[in-house]
């Protein structure tokens, strides 16, 4: 019996770049630099469905890298790929530094209060990309009530831990005061 590999979302494709089928991609992290293509991996498009590509070329561009895929030499061959997710084998990728994590791990993860340490009764269910930070999207775990979206950085979000399962939470009651 064959269990799937474990996949890891590194970024998220853009728009084409220049006249040769290169491809924009946003990522976080520096994952990308210790690859060497070729190639192989996967992407996934908003509604779950997964492809493999073949990475020939990929290089560092300011703030995101450029793809080039085999098979695709036009702007507008590559573009049918814009928004899907690049996803990696976990086991190819570096093992995080500490104080960091890969977003994924943080789904299923319970909210706890920093100040006061007590499970908030929240889980959080999926990691959101957004352009300035990622977004925690937190569900009760009874399933009854308001969803919560808090920012992922410092100042609203404090420890994890992976083995007991928990994610503290600053000042849990700023986000129930809109």
């Amino acid at each position: 019996m064959s269990t799937k590999p474990s996949l890891v979302k590194v970024g998220v494709i853009g728009s084409s770049h220049g006249i040769k089928g290169f491809i924009k991609l946003f990522t976080e992290g520096d994952t990308l630099q210790y690859v060497k293509p070729p190639l192989s991996c996967t992407v996934e498009d908003p509604r779950g469905n997964q492809t493999i590509i073949h990475i020939e070329e990929i290089k560092q561009n300011g703030n995101h890298f450029l793809l080039k895929l085999k098979g695709y030499d036009t702007p507008e061959t590559v573009v049918k790929y814009r928004g899907f997710s690049l996803l990696w084998k976990r086991e190819d990728l570096p093992k995080p530094e500490e104080g960091e994590i890969y977003t994924e791990d943080l789904v299923g993860l319970l909210a706890i209060s920093k100040e006061s340490k007590t499970p908030l009764e929240y889980i959080v269910t999926q990691v959101i990309d957004n352009p300035a930070h990622p977004i925690l999207e937190l569900k009760p775990k009874s399933g009854e009530g308001e969803t919560v979206l808090i920012p992922f950085l410092n100042r609203f979000v404090g420890d994890w831990n992976l083995e007991s399962k928990t994610l503290e939470i600053i000042e849990w009651e700023q986000w129930f005061e809109v």
